[in-house]
Order: C-alpha cells, then sequence, then structure tokens
C-alpha cells in the first residue's frame, strides 16, 4: 500500500473498523448490469460478423456512458474511454472475451448459407449427373485458394473466446 494512502488514512477522523470496511481503488464507471449487457452485445455482433476492433468498443462505452447520463473521468475530446479501461474490461471478462484476426467471408457467402440453400443446392446436385451420362469420377472440385481477393490485413476483433473460426464481412 503506497505510504501516502496510509497517511490520508491516519489524518482522517475515520475510526479503524470505519477505514476497513471502506473500498479501496478505482471506482466503477458502469453498473454491473450494463457492462453485462455490452459484452453480450459485443458477441452477438461478432456472431453476425460485424466484430468490434479496441478501438470500436472503447468509443462504444463512451458512447454509453454519454447516453446513459454516467459521470466519468474520460475526454470528451477524443470520444473515447481510455485503453487502460479496454484492458480491465478485457481481463475481467477474460472467460467470455479474447482478440482475434477474423478471415474475410464475403457478404454472399454469409448470407447465401442456409438449411434451404444447402438443400436447393443437393437436389440440383443428384439431377446433374444422371442428365449427362457423366461418371462420379469426372466431378472435379475447383476453388480459388490462390486468388486473394481482399488484401487489406484484417485487425484484431473481440470474439468469444476459444472460437477458432472468427468471421467478418468483406467485400466480395
Amino acid at each position: 500500500m503506497p505510504r501516502s494512502t496510509l497517511y490520508d488514512y491516519v489524518r482522517s477522523n475515520w475510526d479503524p473498523f470505519q477505514a476497513t470496511q471502506s473500498k479501496l481503488g478505482r471506482k466503477l464507471i458502469f453498473p454491473p448490469a450494463l457492462k453485462e449487457k455490452l459484452v453480450e452485445y459485443l458477441l452477438l455482433i461478432e456472431r453476425k460478423y460485424f466484430g468490434c476492433t479496441r478501438d470500436d468498443v472503447r468509443r462504444l462505452a463512451f458512447q454509453l456512458t454519454v447516453r446513459n447520463k454516467i459521470p466519468s473521468p474520460f475526454s470528451i475530446a477524443k470520444e473515447a474511454v481510455g485503453k487502460d479501461w479496454f484492458k480491465r474490461c478485457m481481463k475481467l471478462h477474460s472467460d467470455k472475451l479474447s482478440l482475434g484476426r477474423p478471415t474475410g467471408t464475403s457478404t454472399a457467402r454469409a448470407t447465401g448459407f442456409s438449411k434451404e440453400q444447402v438443400g436447393i443446392f443437393f437436389d440440383l446436385y443428384e439431377k446433374e449427373p444422371a442428365a449427362y451420362d457423366n461418371l462420379p469420377s469426372l466431378i472435379f472440385n475447383v476453388d480459388e485458394t490462390c486468388l486473394t481477393v481482399v488484401q487489406k490485413k484484417q485487425p484484431k476483433i473481440l470474439a468469444h473466446k476459444g472460437k477458432r473460426q472468427i468471421g467478418a464481412l468483406t467485400v466480395a
């Protein structure tokens, strides 16, 4: 404990019992319920392929303080909470959140892959070989693994802890 803190307690008129019952450290900015909602929201939009970067989360947290009229020590000029706040938040929610680099997913692929679309594909797939008398050995899989569509490196985003494939929408 810092010497100045002990000096403050000695100078104060508190009795020893009252001094031991007081909470030390920084005061909470967000109520715990609001912070849990923020974490749930971050995980929800990550599942929908719109992950938030560090700076996005910092700006979002600042907007929460402004809209909910929560007094905060954050700079209005930067319109974002501090980096220390983000680090503490990540440490506090380390069981749910982690930073990861997403793989680019095209919008067509993200919206087109559904149970109905897969069913339509396999219905067409079963009819084609019979229509042209093609043998199954003449069907080849061709993909574009050597072609890069999006050149920009994706920034790290918040995702659910332990998730292996993190998706982010990209331009096709």
